[in-house]
């Protein structure tokens, strides 16, 4: 798998000696997050992947100037010395030219996921409406586009077997999406995937085994011509596996000082009770280069301490970010769900803080 992703990093390096310069940036980020439930403190890391992850994770893009080819790769500095990676060449721009309508882009990816296009506004970043293909595998992906107009997509792999010097091999997959944006403001898609990670609602309950989505975006402020966002988005999904259907509403809005957003969610079983879930955020941008937002939201508004409440304050300064969060997470709030700080080996409930640095570069 490695030698797969080398050779990808070589041959997108010699293509960009070909058409541009190359573009790069990335991130690292590293902290600690110190929590205390039950009387008892429990600290641990926080990376790139948030609470709990590996610290110092590099994750860094490559491009060319005229949107060619890009790249992203992700590695992790442990024992186990695993690399991440996707590129995505548009052989519409390599064959027609960079100013082409039509765009032809395949993606490879290793030891990552390709996810379905997708409409909806995923304000609360806990991205509950999205399908993917499984994990730990190398997949290939097609979509065809014009303009920002229709693009389909068609993306999966064949089933792999484990070998003792990789520590990848998985199921096969097939996963199909369009997304369609008539006006600009107007966006609707639609997608299934045949095996995927199964998530309907955070972690609860599910198995797997193929699902679908669909959801429609309305920003009524790009659509009236306005001088700020206003908008609704809706999807749904249905997890075959588990037979669980979910319902997601966001409703958000913003201009130059303040960003607001908030989520609904449902998981509706075949057989049991329906969880409602909320999510509610802030961003205030009162000063350049400074962090400052609020959230809150709860895992099941019908069931008692499965609420998170936190914020933000951070500054940015040469490229390098310096923020402390701090935050409450109720007994009972779902696997899959904990604010901004996100869940790890040890979870992360009762109260936290948690001091961080990120470069950028």
């Amino acid at each position: 798998m490695k030698k797969v992703l080398v050779s990808l990093l070589v041959l997108a390096l010699a293509t960009a000696g070909v058409f541009a310069a190359v573009n790069v940036n990335g991130e690292i980020v590293a902290g600690y997050t110190f929590n205390y439930a039950n009387d008892t403190w429990n600290n641990d890391v926080f990376g790139q992947d948030n609470y709990g992850s590996q610290a110092f994770k590099l994750n860094a893009n490559i491009s060319d100037d005229e949107g060619i080819w890009s790249g992203n790769l992700k590695g992790v500095m442990n024992a186990d010395s695993r690399l991440d990676g996707k590129f995505t060449v548009d052989f519409g721009k390599v064959f027609m030219g960079a100013d082409s309508d039509v765009s032809i882009k395949l993606d490879v990816a290793a030891n990552n996921r390709i996810a379905g296009l997708n409409a909806y506004n995923n304000a609360s970043g806990l991205n509950l409406s999205r399908i993917r293909t499984n994990n730990d595998n190398l997949w290939f992906g097609l979509t065809v586009g014009y303009t920002d107009l229709v693009q389909v997509q068609i993306a999966g792999g064949p089933n792999t077997i484990a070998k003792a010097d990789a520590n990848y091999a998985g199921e096969g997959d097939l996963l199909a999406s369009v997304l369609v944006k008539p006006l600009d403001g107007l966006a609707v898609s639609a997608g299934y995937v045949m095996n995927g990670e199964g998530k309907v609602l955070y972690d609860v309950g599910q198995t797997g085994k193929g699902a679908l989505n669909a959801a429609v975006d309305v920003n009524v402020g790009t659509l009236a011509g306005l001088d700020f966002d206003l908008g609704v988005s809706a999807a749904y999904k249905y997890g075959f596996g588990s037979e669980v259907n979910g319902i997601y509403a966001t409703v958000y809005g913003g201009m130059d000082v303040v960003d607001v957003a908030v989520e609904y969610a449902a998981m509706i079983p075949a057989q049991g009770a329906t969880a409602h879930a909320l999510y509610a955020g802030v961003d205030l941008n009162v000063v350049e280069n400074l962090l400052l937002n609020v959230y809150g939201g709860a895992t099941d508004i019908a069931t008692e301490d499965t609420f998170y409440v936190g914020g933000n304050v951070g500054y940015t300064i040469s490229g390098i970010t310096l923020n402390a969060n701090i935050q409450y997470t109720g007994a009972n709030t779902a696997t899959g769900c904990f604010g901004d700080i996100g869940e790890g080996a040890v979870k992360a409930k009762g109260f936290s803080i948690t001091p961080s640095i990120a470069l950028a570069f």
